[in-house]
């Protein structure tokens, strides 16, 4: 009897030998883990604080690394070689989730595959070759469309994110390239240069979606407008409308929500901005870090999309409070100095100091843009005069009323 109990004994202690050599070698940190947690044991919980700590020290370490800010060097750079540690990989997907239900992203990714195919083909029957700068503008162009899918099927911002990198991947891109511009492309944004190509990728888009096939040819057009952009420097005919726009508190803001919340409210400004100019056949001239400068052949045209954008801007704050949005606008009339798509001189700057003197979620304007906007369906109230820097005595300025 003792002999069979020696033997019992001498068997249990070398499974359980076996058991830990084996779990070692076949198990993963987080199943050894698992069935530590299951049967107590002290020195893998010893080892498990062990591995979050060093952890924890590496992140640290990783957050004090700096990040450039895109450009299209970094573009090209990031496709010729891949510069990506996994770590700078972890930092970048730490992109801040909208509260909302995630989107319906197999329908996103059918309309992405067949808008993608007929652009694609447009170019291979028209013998178009792509080269590095072609496949940035190609991208800025998918980004565009990107943006009508994400609204069309109600994508979470990580759904959009997602489904760019799609795409980007798809026309040539490498992972770490189609990464960082599907993170930073807003950034890019900021250029006036890229937007025209970012809406006409939105509006071909578009169009698909109403069954216009024709919409799918724009990819040519805009590839060819991208090599050879046109200069903006002939004189207009009669004064241009000047628009600043203004984010009011933008240091406040960033203190309060954080640079995401901050930069949420940001994207929310550009969107509200850009669509309202879009259909009062305005021209982003420039974005200036905290709003837009614009420009407008009409200046009634100018005033009607400044009273829009507060409009749909009061509607965002009563459905959106936890992304308050508050800006100025100032507008004025002149005829600027153009330069290689910018815009110089006294009309510009007083168009400026205008918004500066114009109060929280307020429109102010020059009397030269009350007087070109008569007979049109708008009142101008007289708001004041105001003392302006480089002009002599008081200048009054006006609010625009709907009438």
């Amino acid at each position: 009897m003792l002999i069979q109990y020696l033997s019992w004994g001498i068997f249990i202690l070398t499974f359980l030998a076996s058991y830990s050599l084996l779990s070692k070698l076949l198990l993963s940190f987080e199943e050894r883990s698992t069935i530590a947690n299951i049967f107590g044991s002290k020195k893998q919980n010893k080892t498990k604080q062990l591995y979050k700590k060093n952890s924890s020290k590496k992140n640290k370490l990783n957050k004090k690394k700096k990040r450039k800010s895109p450009s299209l060097d970094d573009f090209k750079n990031d496709n010729m070689e891949e510069e990506y540690s996994d770590t700078s990989k972890k930092e970048n997907e730490n992109i801040v989730l909208e509260d909302k239900k995630s989107g319906n992203d197999k329908s996103a990714n059918l309309s992405l595959m067949k808008f993608l195919e007929g652009s694609i083909s447009n170019l291979l029957e028209s013998n178009i070759k792509i080269g590095a700068a072609d496949r940035f503008g190609l991208n800025l162009y998918m980004a565009g469309a990107c943006e009508v899918i994400k609204r069309a099927n109600s994508l979470t911002y990580d759904q959009f994110v997602e489904l760019l990198k799609v795409a980007l991947s798809l026309i040539g891109n490498k992972a770490s390239a189609a990464k960082k511009l599907a993170d930073q492309y807003e950034e890019y944004l900021l250029e006036p240069q890229y937007i025209s190509i970012f809406q006409a990728g939105s509006e071909a888009l578009e169009k698909f979606n109403k069954g216009d096939q024709k919409a799918l040819e724009s990819i040519k057009e805009c590839l060819d407008q991208w090599r050879n952009p046109k200069k903006d420097d002939s004189p207009s005919e009669g004064p241009i409308s000047v628009m600043f726009t203004d984010i009011v508190g933008s240091t406040k803001l960033t203190q309060e929500l954080g640079d995401e919340g901050a930069q949420k409210v940001l994207r929310v400004h550009n969107a509200i901005v850009r669509v309202a100019l879009k259909d009062f056949q305005g021209k982003e001239v420039k974005h200036t870090g905290d709003g837009i400068m614009a420009r407008f052949s009409k200046s009634n045209k100018a005033v009607e999309s400044a009273l829009i954008i507060i409009k749909v801007l009061k509607t965002h704050n009563l459905e959106s409070p936890e992304l308050p949005l508050h800006i100025r606008i100032g507008i004025n009339a002149g005829e600027p100095i153009i330069e290689e798509n910018d815009l110089f001189g006294s009309t510009v700057q007083m168009a400026a100091r205008i918004c500066d003197a114009a109060d929280t979620d307020k429109i102010l304007v020059s009397n030269i843009i009350r007087e070109l906007s008569q007979g049109k369906s708008i009142n101008f109230n007289e708001a004041g005069k105001y003392a302006m820097k480089g002009i002599e005595g008081p200048v009054t300025l006006y609010e625009p009323i709907r009438k």
